[in-house]
């Protein structure tokens, strides 16, 4: 199961509504991979998890009360320093790649209002959790990455913070479903639909790709070479509905279940490709 770049703009929209002028009233890390932000509005309160586990790398609103440690560890102090009685002024997401930017309004040593941006990014193993100052600067990390672990990009305080490296896909928000189309069809070799939109399109899960290609099929396997044209206007059809609801960010949550209800998969659109 992932957590793909569609479904995190669902979530971020579910963040903004609630969150969006509030400020940060508590900040706890219950374990090295995890933070959890109390925020306070003038309707309620709510507890935001942001979690940089490699198998369930995560940010959503939370109930849990998780037990913290005894002596906060330096970033939790850090971020206390840094945010406590900040203001969430905006919630952004490049396109839809797996990450967002938090920017608070808060205020420095010297008394002044800064721009701080706590940003969750969500990539398998290389999940992590970033603090950057007004001027773009990493302040701290959850998981510092220097040059023995990684040559690309560096994740150290002091260092300019840069986006990870991009993929070279489409993004639904600004390609037409006939460019997907096209795309799928000028790729070389004999690949299943699912794999097929899945290495061209960005922020889209393989639980989205082959619940597509279910779709298209009429519930049969396809390979790209083989399709025909009626399968193809199924395809640019399936690829204009997910625009639609990305653009409109209308999906509703689905989880799809075994018959002894053990999650199978989970995401922002109906699952049918599991039968009943």
């Amino acid at each position: 199961m992932a957590l793909d770049g569609i479904f995190l703009r669902h979530l971020k929209r579910e963040l903004e509504e609630k969150l969006i002028g509030g400020r940060v009233d508590k900040i706890h890390q219950p374990n090295r991979e995890e933070l959890v932000i109390a925020f306070r509005t003038r309707e309620s309160a709510y507890k935001v998890l942001l979690s940089a586990r490699a198998n369930s790398a995560r940010v959503h609103f939370t109930s849990v009360a998780l037990e913290n440690p005894k002596q906060p560890p330096m970033l939790c102090m850090l971020l206390r320093k840094k945010l406590q009685g900040a203001k969430l002024l905006e919630i952004r997401q490049p396109e839809l790649e797996r990450l967002l930017h938090f920017d608070f309004d808060a205020v420095n040593e010297l008394g002044d209002h800064v721009v701080l941006t706590l940003t969750m990014e969500i990539m398998g193993r290389y999940s992590n959790v970033i603090l950057t100052d007004e001027n773009g600067k990493i302040v701290d990390a959850l998981k510092r990455v220097d040059a023995e672990m990684s040559s690309q990009r560096l994740v150290l305080p002091g260092v300019a913070y840069q986006l990870p490296p991009p993929q070279e896909k489409l993004c639904l928000l600004n390609a037409s479903n006939s460019e997907v189309v096209a795309a799928v069809k000028a790729l070389p070799g004999d690949a299943a639909l699912s794999k097929a939109l899945l290495s061209v399109l960005q922020g889209v899960s393989p639980i989205v790709c082959r619940e597509i290609e279910h779709r298209v099929g009429r519930g049969k396997d396809l390979a790209v070479r083989q399709m025909d044209e009626e399968q193809y206007f199924r395809l640019g059809y399936f690829c204009q509905k997910l625009k639609d609801t990305v653009e409109r960010v209308d999906g509703s949550p689905y989880l799809a279940v075994n018959r002894q209800k053990k999650p199978l998969d989970f995401s922002f659109l109906e699952i049918q490709q599991y039968g009943t």
